[in-house]
């Protein structure tokens, strides 16, 4: 965007974000109002109501900030703490720091492997799972519930379409980027004794893609605006409670997801980019830390917190809608009141024929925990159990199947839609000893090539990043750890990508860490500076994305790009060479996404009499052959990289050997190769 066209938006929004002196009365001074905390006047609570605000591009550290300025003071009445979008990455919950898969997963409580919304155009097509409002006005006890929203973003009103057709919605107002709107009809909708309102804002996100975060800008601008937009809200629930004691509101107020350094909306599942926040009126319960703690700076830390899933079922608890545990659908867990279990999760074992799910246990339990799959109990497990495998899944055929798995803990129910790819067991081809060039089991180290014509160590004598991990045979794997130091792969007889047809196949396993958007090569024989430059690499991008690469120079190269593996689980990953043709093929075969492939694609534009990249016969392991990539590539990450059964082929291999191998559950050393 052209400076003049920022500087005209920066302006507009200067007017947007100042919401004091337009809609609902008041001086241009911030109103500041004191925290509900459940005080009813001495009258008994007849009626639980809920003011759910949401606001685009107040991100977490900027509300620090703010806060700790004093230029955020209808905020700092609340109890605040950092929260994730995004689901938990390297999974299939995983979905784009967006407002529209975030609000989705604010409205429905799931991610989007549930709710359907993968970006912000899929919104257009709604969700695909129940509202917060088709929730409410299906409950007995809340149907009589009015409930009401004004939005500011674009997103929302395709969010809500089928809301408004189904009459789940008694109001709903489209502000079209008008927050002085959004607040006005917040304000007039509480006076009017709706039960559930939610009011969307959108000036600080607007605000930071046409400015970035000036110290004393636009950006700051827009973001006291809307707490002073949130000062009148919080008046208004006020002056109701005062005319009504037997009201008793909960508050609470969320972002939509993070920004980049510069203010910007990207897609990278970066820490910062899937940071965001939940402040509510009420105390949390004990299973979050709420004090305006520091911002995450890790995804581990990040994947601790609690998430925008978790505030469709804190307001459904809280009005009193109990959902039914064989039917529920719901990821999040209640931030007030009892606490279920968090962080659930799950893997697929070794044999390809189990599901392993995991939890936290924030509090103790009152009894014994309940497990249903698909609405049929299955396990009742103690209160303090914190894993449990399901050996008893059964299928007609080999393929990608899904579970919906609940557990109830201290009455409260978490769920977690559960994928497998389930492979009935096969034979391992006994072909795959033909044309086999190199392998290793990786059972000691130093690692040994059963068939002498390579060698694989560290690159600097005497400082070892290998170690031996566990495989998914019940044997050993290789472990390289890059933070010490990376391994190469040396190959003493003649270069395997100087081959007419070659394969290369190993079993791999990464936390994703290292996946970031600049990248860190998984095995590659070329200097990776350039996906351009002579050779072949294999890298392991953002979202556990593996891309294969081949170039000769001069700005020449092929890719394969977009396959991507599950973060923490062996996968299998193959790519295939016919120089010859001109043709290169690339496989994943995941334990639950199943078989990833791009076949025969046309080698358009590099010279394969170059794909030896540097000609020294040397492949980086977990780096790229010049032993420099991090240094050379700023933003890339060390880490560890997992490796199984490394082989090399001088020929093709069909998808059927590879699928054996895959499914058969046997490593390639039982062929005796």
């Amino acid at each position: 965007m052209a400076w003049n066209q920022r500087a005209r938006m920066a302006c507009g929004l200067a007017l947007a974000g100042t919401v004091a002196a337009c809609g609902g009365g008041g001086s241009d001074s911030p109103a500041v109002v004191a925290p509900d905390q459940n005080n009813t006047g001495g009258s008994a609570v007849t009626s639980k109501k809920v003011m759910l605000v949401g606001v685009d591009g107040a991100t977490y550290s900027q509300l620090q900030n703010g806060i700790a300025q004093g230029t955020l003071p209808n905020l700092a009445t609340l109890s605040i703490t950092p929260a994730s979008t995004g689901g938990k990455l390297g999974t299939t919950t995983e979905q784009v720091p967006l407002a529209g898969p975030s609000w989705a997963t604010v409205l429905a409580g799931n991610w989007a492997n549930r709710h359907g919304v993968s970006d912000d155009v899929a919104a257009a097509a709604g969700l695909r799972t129940p509202s917060l409002f088709q929730y409410l006005r299906a409950s007995a006890g809340s149907s009589r519930l009015r409930r009401g929203v004004a939005t500011s973003a674009p997103v929302l009103p395709a969010l809500l379409k089928a809301d408004v057709a189904a009459g789940n919605l008694d109001s709903m107002r489209d502000c079209t980027a008008d927050d002085n709107c959004v607040t006005q009809e917040g304000v007039k909708l509480v006076q009017s004794g709706y039960d559930v309102v939610f009011t969307q804002f959108s000036a600080p996100d607007r605000a930071a893609a046409a400015q970035g975060f000036q110290n004393g800008g636009y950006y700051a601008t827009a973001l006291s605006g809307f707490d002073q937009a949130l000062g009148k809200l919080l008046a208004a629930v006020q002056a109701r409670r005062q005319a009504n004691a037997g009201e008793d509101w909960l508050v609470a107020v969320t972002t939509s997801h993070g920004l980049d350094a510069t203010g910007s909306t990207t897609t990278l599942p970066t820490v910062q980019n899937r940071t965001t926040f939940i402040a509510l009126n009420k105390p949390f319960n004990a299973a979050v830390a709420s004090n305006l703690p520091a911002a995450p700076t890790t995804a581990d830390t990040l994947a601790a917190l609690p998430t925008e899933a978790d505030l469709l079922p804190t307001v459904l608890a809280y009005v009193g809608v109990a959902l039914p545990a064989a039917a529920y659908q719901i990821d999040g867990s209640a931030l007030t009141g009892n606490a279920g279990v968090r962080a659930m999760q799950s893997v697929v074992g070794s044999t390809n024929t189990s599901v392993v799910l995991s939890w936290q246990n924030p509090t103790t339990a009152t009894g014994d925990m309940t497990l249903l799959r698909d609405g049929v109990q299955i396990a009742t497990l103690p209160s303090g159990t914190s894993t449990y495998e399901d050996k008893t899944i059964t299928a007609p055929a080999s393929g990608v199947y899904r579970f919906n798995y609940t557990l109830v803990r201290n009455s409260m129910p978490t769920s977690l839609l559960a994928q497998i790819n389930y492979v009935k067991p096969i034979v391992l081809a006994d072909t795959l000893r033909n044309n086999l060039a190199a392998y290793y089991s990786f059972e000691t180290l130093p690692a040994v090539d059963t068939k002498g014509t390579t060698t694989i160590g560290p690159w600097v004598a005497g400082t070892d990043g290998g170690s031996l991990g566990s495989d998914n045979f019940g044997g050993k794997s290789l472990k390289v750890n890059s933070v010490i130091d990376a391994y190469q792969l040396t190959q003493s007889g003649a270069d395997i990508a100087l081959s007419p047809q070659f394969t290369i196949g190993f079993w791999f396993r990464s936390d994703c860490n290292q996946g970031n958007g600049t990248g860190e090569p998984i095995l590659s024989n070329k200097n990776y500076v350039s996906g351009a430059n002579p050779g072949i690499a294999l890298g392991l991008f953002s979202s556990c994305e593996i891309r294969f690469n081949m170039g000769s120079g001069s700005g020449k190269r092929d890719d394969i790009q977009g396959m991507k593996f599950s973060a923490n689980q062996w996968a299998y990953v193959a790519l295939s060479v016919n120089a010859t043709a001109k043709t290169f093929s690339a496989y994943i075969i995941d334990p639950v996404l199943g078989l990833q492939k791009t076949e025969n694609k046309a080698i358009a534009n590099t010279d394969v009499t170059k794909l030896n990249g540097l000609a020294t016969k040397v492949w980086g392991i977990n780096d790229d052959a010049t032993h420099a990539y991090v240094p050379n590539n700023s933003g890339a990450l060390k880490g560890v990289m997992e490796f199984n059964d490394l082989a090399m082929w001088t020929r093709q291999l069909s998808l059927a050997e590879l699928q054996t191998i895959a499914g058969s559950r046997q490593p390639l050393s039982t062929l005796n190769p």
